[in-house]
């Protein structure tokens, strides 16, 4: 299990907010300030997407920041499937946004990479037309920044169990593994604006157990 950082005290706070079922949220990172989403009920998915503040259109790859690290010397390089404490969130350049800094749940590293975003096509597609998804939450977020739904990119899914099984040839979707008050850390290395959809889906997948629920959402100086 792993630790988080021991700055996200009172004093420290900047931002300190519960997200909504449901909902979105912007968090503004400034370099050296650390970011934690907290689950707060347990098996909740939120999606984020971060951006350059200087460049709004540099924003997340999370294809770079799977296979852009560096091995340590004498190591092979080998692309992964995972992020785990220590990696580096690169951009659609290869601009280091942020480092992961801790995972506190105890199988560390479940958090897609890979999937897009759910979305209001999806859902009609399989039978519930007129639902918002994550991608329609984070594109209204950063609408204000002169980004059009098509800007957004593929999120960094926080907290979803979501692997690929070689013998079936398809991606599979189970319950989460996040217990309450798990939480991930993360330490700008540019100026941030992260970009949150507390993921709305309680059809077609078990994505968020049983129900949606609130997530905690701090930003805090060291």
């Amino acid at each position: 299990m792993r630790q988080g950082n021991d700055v996200l005290t009172a004093d420290r706070l900047v931002y300190d907010y519960i997200l909504p079922a449901k909902t979105g949220c912007l968090a503004f990172v400034a370099p050296g300030e650390i970011l934690r989403i907290t689950d707060l009920a347990g098996l909740q998915v939120v999606d984020m997407a971060v951006f350059n503040r200087a460049n709004p259109r540099d924003k997340l790859s999370t294809s770079y920041s799977r296979t852009r690290y560096k091995p340590a010397p004498g190591q092979k390089f080998v692309p992964r499937d995972k992020l785990v404490p220590g990696d580096i969130l690169l951009s659609t350049i290869c601009t280091p946004l942020m480092k992961i800094t801790a995972d506190s749940a105890m199988r560390v590293g479940v958090h897609d990479v890979h999937h897009r975003m759910c979305n209001r096509e999806l859902y009609e597609y399989y039978g519930h037309p007129g639902r918002r998804g994550c991608h329609e939450v984070i594109a209204d977020l950063m609408a204000p920044f002169a980004l059009l739904p098509e800007d957004i990119p593929d999120t960094m899914d926080l907290f979803m169990n979501y692997y690929h099984d070689c013998g079936r040839g398809h991606w599979v979707i189970e319950p989460g593994v996040t217990k309450p008050g798990d939480f991930i850390e993360f330490e700008a290395i540019c100026d941030c604006i992260v970009a949150l959809s507390n993921c709305p889906m309680d059809v077609i997948a078990p994505v968020n157990g049983s129900t949606c629920s609130p997530v905690h959402v701090q930003v805090a100086e060291r």
